[in-house]
């Protein structure tokens, strides 16, 4: 089944597929897709041809997450970081995201569940969105059509060491159709954000040290016949 999808990628010679289907099939069995769902909704049961990794970024209280590190400049009457008087604290990122060789063989292709998984270490509910966006960064879809992704607080101790990240998982199915809106997509752009409340004032020196983390992988449904 890995090899079938395989042919369809333009260029790639039969040695080098093979080899391919080899290294695939020894990251399945330490991958975090390893537990693939068995159906989707509506009971279809669902066999898929191939899971691939897409990428994995994190986020965190630092410009490279697009957050003001402004914010983290002490009250000069307070002491306290600006960032506690904000409403909601914002991290993005991106994950290069392409796929010209699936979307330029949509007549083979049913439908992709892509698979994100989120680890929070931040010790608030975060919400995360991902969207789709071509090279000049026009969104062209969204990764959940009902609204952004909610992950539990990680357990955080009063050291500010990690416990255990929160943890969610969400699939999205995307059709041949709604596929067909992403040729040009290059680009996976994340946004993560938490309700600045109840905010623990032992912890608030570690926050910069607290991470947002996404992974993502993609699993296809083909219709192939050779």
């Amino acid at each position: 089944m890995l090899y079938t999808y395989l042919k369809i990628l333009p260029g790639i010679s039969r040695p080098f597929r093979l080899l391919l289907v080899l290294c695939l099939s020894l990251w399945l069995a330490v991958s975090c897709l390893k537990e693939m769902p068995d159906s989707l909704p509506e009971t279809i049961e669902w066999n898929p041809d191939l899971a691939l990794p897409l990428g994995e970024s994190s986020f965190g209280l630092n410009s490279v997450s697009g957050f003001d590190t402004t914010l983290l400049d002490p009250d000069s009457i307070t002491g306290l970081p600006a960032w506690v008087d904000e409403v909601t604290v914002i991290m993005e990122g991106a994950i290069d995201f392409d796929l010209s060789s699936i979307t330029t063989n949509l007549d083979q292709l049913n439908r992709i569940l892509f698979r994100v998984n989120t680890y929070n270490g931040f010790p608030h509910e975060m919400f995360s969105q991902a969207y789709f966006r071509d090279p000049v960064m026009n969104t062209l879809d969204s990764m959940f059509n009902q609204g952004p992704l909610l992950t539990p607080p990680g357990a955080v101790g009063s050291d500010g060491a990690l416990i255990e990240p929160g943890y969610e998982r969400k699939d999205a199915i995307f059709d041949r159709q709604r596929l067909s809106g992403l040729e040009n997509a290059t680009i996976l752009y994340f946004r993560a954000y938490f309700t600045v409340t109840a905010v623990d004032s032992l912890l608030i020196p570690y926050y910069p040290d607290f991470e947002f983390r996404v992974n993502m992988g993609a699993m296809l449904d083909l219709n192939l016949e050779f």
